[in-house]
């Protein structure tokens, strides 16, 4: 029962499907509820260790100390923001416990390559059949997701999620999940998206090569790329697309990903730091970032406005916090904290609001969940050592106090 409903209440989350049809019965609100009060009542133990956890508890005082503010703040909240406030700490706890679980590895790393194979499809069909069916950008695929930065990041995270948690040499299923992620982050046309995905996919890759299997691995990356390549060229020189996605690939081409980024979310930026200078220790109030015309696309400027430098601070100190426990182990549970930080750094600099993305926030919960694990390994191993030390001082005594024979 806790496999079955692990693997359907991340497909329900992580995909986005159950927002997507919440425009008339509120489909996404009750498998919130319904993951919180199931962990509740079956995962009680995996919440109680995680209360131990003062980076755990600093993470979830980012997603709870919101709604305090909002309370006492002058400014009046819809019953939304409210809502969706519980519902982003709630998806947050419910994720932590479900990959605390050993027994459910396998569950979960089935249900993120449901997702991404899900997201791929969606995308793909936004990009050749029909455009804008799910997207609300012109010419762009987004899927359920509906944002087409927003896919990218799922589709990566979710994708890193799976290659991270397998620590054998890479597989037929591994490429073909490589493959899934290339192809849906593309149709999204996102720059940070593609770049991102360049740089920890091949990061994923040559962390799980072994030398005997390098050959094998290249000529693989090579019928990947090839077949990217005729995929990119077909979709350029065959697909009438829009403005707005020819800008974002020729700023790939040309400049790296960088074109007007100067001219467009620069001046962006600019609105949201002529904000924070009104109140730069507190910041202009939570959701503050959203009453700019096009929010500040940084997820530093947005701790700024919504909460001050203070903000800035701890948003910071999670991520340095998560590298150092991160390096103070190695295997797969290292490598998922580490793949996160760089997912969460990368897209830090392209969205603006990561913190409050339900789809992708179980990737958060994973993050800390492994970091708790980290934690748990090191205090048993220091446990053992001092006990194994303490009962070689006492054998020494023994061997010293004895008289001679």
């Amino acid at each position: 029962m806790d496999k079955l409903f692990a693997f359907a209440w991340l497909i329900l989350i992580g995909s986005n499907v159950a927002h997507h049809y919440s425009n008339e019965v509120p489909y996404h609100g009750a498998v919130i509820l319904a993951g919180g009060a199931y962990c509740a009542i079956f995962f009680r133990k995996e919440l109680l260790r995680l209360i131990f956890l003062k980076d755990y508890l600093l993470v979830l005082s980012l997603l709870v100390v919101p709604l305090i503010l909002m309370m006492f703040s002058d400014r009046l909240y819809e019953r939304n923001a409210y809502t969706s406030q519980i519902g982003v700490a709630m998806v947050f706890v419910v994720a932590s416990a479900l990959a605390l679980r050993g027994d459910l590895n396998r569950t979960l790393a089935l249900a993120v390559f449901v997702i991404v194979g899900m997201g791929s499809a969606m995308n793909l069909y936004e990009l050749l059949i029909e455009n804008n069916k799910w997207s609300s950008a012109p010419g762009r695929s987004a899927g359920f997701y509906g944002n087409p930065t927003i896919s990218g990041e799922a589709l990566l995270g979710y994708g890193l999620v799976f290659l991270t948690d397998r620590v054998t040499k890479l597989r037929f299923v591994d490429l073909i999940l490589i493959a899934l992620v290339v192809v849906g982050v593309f149709a999204t046309f996102s720059r940070a998206g593609v770049l991102a995905s360049l740089l920890l996919l091949t990061a994923t890759i040559l962390m799980r090569v072994r030398r005997e299997y390098v050959m094998r691995i290249l000529v693989g990356l090579m019928a990947i790329s090839l077949a990217a390549f005729g995929f990119v060229s077909y979709v350029i020189h065959h697909i009438d697309l829009s403005n707005d996605a020819l800008l974002r690939i020729a700023s790939l081409l040309e400049s790296g990903g960088l074109g007007d980024y100067g001219t467009d979310r620069g001046y962006v930026a600019t609105e949201a730091l002529d904000l924070i200078e009104t109140n730069p220790f507190f910041g202009a109030g939570f959701l503050a970032s959203t009453t700019l015309p096009q929010g500040p696309h940084n997820m530093f400027v947005a701790m700024m406005v919504d909460f001050g430098i203070l903000g800035l601070i701890i948003y910071l100190t999670v991520i340095v916090r998560l590298i150092q426990v991160a390096r103070s182990a190695s295997g797969h549970l290292s490598r998922q904290v580490l793949f996160f930080v760089g997912w969460l750094v990368i897209f830090s600099f392209a969205s603006h609001n990561l913190v409050g993305n339900i789809m992708t926030l179980p990737l958060l919960g994973f993050a800390l969940a492994r970091a708790y694990q980290i934690q748990a390994l090191a205090s048993q191993r220091f446990a053992f050592t001092r006990e194994r030390r303490v009962q070689l001082a006492a054998n020494r005594r023994r061997f010293i106090d004895e008289p001679a024979k």
